[in-house]
């Protein structure tokens, strides 16, 4: 059986609550560094060990989970897997992987690609320059969008919905007159006022298939050691490239990095 859905049909069917809440536990799941446990998790999502134990026991059936000997749980390597598609088919394949090291070379510094994720940005491929004296961004790393120069990035170009909707949910984002800056400049920094005041940071945003940006471009550094305005031009001509790479009709074609 095919499914067919359209945008009358996405409007007016509400989502599946029961696929919501295991989503919501292959998400803290996700941001664990751990194996996880069942009272561990029941006590995050607010749910009864039993639902959470149901939850587990179903993607261990569907192969997304494994249970230790110890009675925790783990993600198997098919979750890298849907990964990697999401990025593939977002049009961030190995072809960006080589931009990257190359703009890490460049810059001096580490370069990320990050998407917003919830009530902040999550970074979703990176490279490092090289050398010792750098920042290193982890993979799955999420990010401040108040202070991180990802999530200004992000927020400045989305649509004022999201916006909106975080605030709603007292989420900390930038004042509308620093998304406005943003808007105009083209770019976010890490504003002076961060309270960790250790990294500075750029990002650029890269426009989508849908035409907005959905993902951010960032060289990050010491504070003490990189101004990131020196990063200015390669970063853009950088997220240039990638959104023309994005939003071409055939992302799987070779095409030479400056067409």
């Amino acid at each position: 059986m095919k499914y067919r859905t359209d945008a009358n049909d996405s409007a007016s069917t509400r989502p599946m609550s029961s696929a919501l809440k295991l989503l919501r536990l292959l998400d803290v799941v996700g941001e664990s560094e751990d194996p996880v446990r069942v009272a561990d998790l029941a006590r995050t999502l607010g749910a009864t060990r039993s639902e959470v134990h149901r939850h587990l026991v179903t993607l261990v059936a569907a192969g997304w989970m494994e249970r230790l000997p110890d009675g925790a749980y783990q993600l198997t390597v098919k979750a890298a897997h849907l990964g990697h598609a999401a990025l593939q088919h977002a049009g961030f394949g190995d072809r960006v992987s080589a931009m990257l090291v190359d703009l890490a070379a460049e810059t001096g510094q580490s370069v990320c690609l990050a998407v917003l994720d919830d009530d902040a940005t999550r970074v979703v491929k990176r490279a490092e320059p090289g050398t010792a004296a750098h920042v290193t961004l982890a993979l799955g790393r999420r990010l401040d969008l108040r202070f991180g120069a990802t999530g200004r990035v992000l927020l400045a170009f989305a649509d004022p919905a999201v916006v909106a909707g975080l605030r709603a949910r007292d989420v900390d984002v930038p004042t509308d007159a620093e998304l406005a800056e943003i808007r105009a400049q083209g770019y976010a920094l890490i504003p002076e006022a961060d309270p960790d005041g250790g990294l500075a940071a750029i990002a650029f945003p890269v426009s989508g298939r849908t035409g907005e940006p959905s993902v951010a471009l960032c060289a990050v550094g010491s504070r003490t050691g990189f101004d990131p305005l020196t990063a200015r031009e390669p970063l853009a001509a950088a997220a240039a490239r990638l959104s023309r790479l994005t939003t071409s009709v055939d992302p799987g074609a070779d095409a030479p990095w400056g067409s």
